[in-house]
């Protein structure tokens, strides 16, 4: 990623609002992040990290605010359409995984291409992001991380996820332009 394709500044504040669906609980969340004075709503806040618990161990984490100010942004970007969390918070071994800090969502945007997701998400990064694009399994990962990172990971979800590949396996990963 080039230091001359980020943001000039911060993205503009977003609505707050948010309406997420998780396909894994089959639950859905409508809130607005901000309190009337501009501080985060704390029970907001609570709906949201309880819908992006562990789809494995039902494990809750508190999920950083400012992701929910990208996925805000992202949802006010496309007219308020509802955005599915297909994973949040990860409860698992690999401590490294951005999910397993609380600071990751994969998700897709009812009716929109997963590029168009992608392109706009990339544009909201000042110095700060992880957006990848994954065709395969149709949705985009959004992060935050100290630094800026985008990728196309062409391997498929589902119930091989997590596993190891099988022997002789290549992962394409192809940078974007």
């Amino acid at each position: 990623m080039r230091e001359s394709e980020l943001r000039p500044d911060a993205f503009a504040r977003p609505s707050g609002d948010l309406f997420l669906y998780s396909p894994n609980w089959r639950e859905e969340v409508k809130v607005n992040i901000y309190n009337p004075d501009g501080s985060f709503n704390e029970d907001a806040l609570k709906s949201l990290n309880h819908l992006l618990r562990c789809r494995r161990t039902d494990t809750e984490k508190p999920i950083e605010p400012h992701l929910y100010e990208i996925l805000s942004a992202i949802q006010d970007h496309f007219d308020g359409r509802r955005l599915q969390v297909i994973s949040g918070f990860r409860n698992q071994r690999k401590v490294t995984s951005f999910h397993f800090h609380g600071t990751a969502a994969d998700i897709v945007v009812d009716g929109v291409r997963d590029k168009k997701v992608r392109d706009f998400a990339s544009s909201l990064d000042s110095g700060g992001m992880g957006v990848g694009l994954y065709p395969n399994s149709h949705f985009v990962h959004v992060d935050v991380r100290p630094d800026s990172f985008r990728w196309v990971d062409y391997s498929r979800g589902g119930d091989n996820s997590g596993r190891l590949p099988p022997r002789g396996f290549k992962k394409r990963r192809h940078p974007e332009s």
